[in-house]
């Protein structure tokens, strides 16, 4: 592992725990188990590493969808939809702290909204695409059944967070039969 994913990934956890706010360099550095002066030799601030995460968990999301199309749809479905779960539960900790500071720091309000919308714009075109082919009956328009999924996902992390594997693998096909339902995809 690179130091600065060492400082990334400790960086998460220490976030996740005490906040964005209460966090300190020294705290990152220790979890790191690097030095002050070695975080800041990767990153100027603390609100740098933050943007780093940020961007680290936008970019994780967009490669969530990168499945290639084959001739089933439901397979790509099933595989996009439980890797998108499987990174919200990863994630949670600092999803959530990702909401809070888009609160009050409009920057972090604009990553995450790009990310959201980059998300549903890439689902709702592959919704749009099945339903014009025939291989699709969508209940909602296709960006409303983005923005449903997308909540499901959410709480199933939720759910999923500290439960045993067989409970996620159960909210991931349910998430997936969710979504299957929501476009009508056959």
């Amino acid at each position: 592992m690179s130091t600065r994913t060492a400082i990334l990934d400790a960086a998460s956890q220490v976030f996740a725990d005490e906040g964005v706010g209460a966090a300190s360099i020294g705290r990152i550095a220790s979890s790191a188990g690097v030095t002050r002066p070695t975080v800041y030799a990767y990153f100027d601030t603390k609100e740098a590493i933050f943007t780093a995460l940020v961007g680290e968990v936008r970019d994780a999301f967009l490669a969530a969808q990168e499945v290639p199309d084959t001739d089933d749809p439901v397979a790509v479905a099933r595989a996009v939809i439980t890797s998108y779960l499987a990174l919200h539960v990863r994630h949670l900790p600092l999803l959530a702290a990702i909401d809070q500071r888009a609160r009050t720091d409009p920057a972090v309000a604009a990553a995450r909204d790009d990310l959201l919308a980059r998300v549903h714009r890439r689902n709702a075109r592959f919704v749009d695409r099945l339903t014009a082919a025939g291989r699709a009956d969508p209940a909602l328009d296709a960006d409303t059944v983005s923005q449903a999924i997308t909540g499901i996902v959410r709480r199933f992390a939720e759910l999923g967070e500290d439960a045993a594997p067989a409970v996620r693998a159960r909210l991931a096909d349910d998430a997936v039969t969710a979504y299957l339902r929501l476009t009508g995809l056959h």
